[in-house]
């Protein structure tokens, strides 16, 4: 459990949008800064169940109403100045997502797919809104290594593209919470044809991951990624920057050539 330095009041900011009245009326209590109390105590206080409370609890990504109050009491004891809390507190997130990241990167996906990538030529990246950005990077470092790069950013481009590719192209999708529809078709149908294509997300329950050759896993972000603290890109920049040292590090003798053939011609 990694909860120190987590703000009460940004975790509120990122589940408002799934709060109903009674949860308004429970956030208030805290914003408040009132003092702790039991949660039979809290729940009569203000005119609530404790099974309420809990659910409360759960929608700002707790466990349970204790994970709550440590949170909170940490808070109303604290003594640091908010803008060290507020830098101490993003260190920890980035934290928690390096260590998401150590959980479920899987080195024998990362190893299928640098395979792949030195055994083609030509690669599209699909990937809208963030991850299209994420694909940008993905482009700009693996062109200089000789590849060819295209990023598809919206799914109807995607759509067209699924029957003019052949085997002898390589697809990379970039989905955080792999819940898009119109790209789970496109790549049960890519699959079917032959045509490697591989997924990374944070979602290991994806529609995308049922039908693609394979799936890298990468962390997720919950309530920093809609609050804007954390970049919602930085998941995928991780993924892909495994994806790279790995590629670098089995093909330094084919780099190598390809990076003095370029020399000469610059000539």
């Amino acid at each position: 459990m990694v909860l120190m330095n987590k703000d009460i009041g940004l975790l509120f900011e990122y589940a408002r949008s799934k709060f109903t009245s009674t949860d308004s009326k429970i956030a208030e209590y805290f914003l408040a800064r009132k003092p702790v109390k039991t949660i039979e105590e809290l729940a009569a206080e203000i005119g609530v169940s404790t099974a309420s409370i809990t659910r409360f609890c759960q929608k700002l990504g707790l466990n349970n109403f204790k994970e709550f109050l440590f949170l909170y009491q940490e808070q109303l004891e604290s003594t640091k100045p908010p803008a060290t809390r507020e830098h101490i507190g993003l260190h920890q997130d980035y934290f928690d997502v390096l260590q998401q990241l150590d959980n479920c990167m899987d080195t024998q996906v990362i190893e299928l797919i640098t395979a792949a990538i030195s055994q083609h030529k030509i690669i599209h990246i699909f990937g809208t809104g963030f991850s299209a950005l994420a694909g940008g990077d993905f482009k700009f470092r693996f062109g200089r290594l000789g590849k060819f790069v295209e990023v598809v950013q919206d799914t109807n481009s995607m759509v067209m593209y699924q029957d003019i590719l052949t085997t002898e192209n390589l697809v990379i999708v970039l989905s955080l919470n792999g819940l898009n529809e119109d790209m789970a078709k496109v790549v049960k149908n890519l699959t079917a044809r032959g045509i490697s294509t591989f997924l990374i997300t944070s979602n290991p329950k994806s529609k995308l991951a049922r039908h693609a050759t394979a799936t890298l896993l990468t962390a997720s972000l919950h309530g920093e990624e809609r609050t804007g603290m954390i970049t919602a890109q930085l998941p995928m920049l991780m993924a892909i920057d495994h994806l790279y040292y790995h590629y670098v590090s089995t093909n330094r003798d084919t780099i190598k050539n390809w990076v003095s053939t370029e020399a000469h011609f610059g000539k």
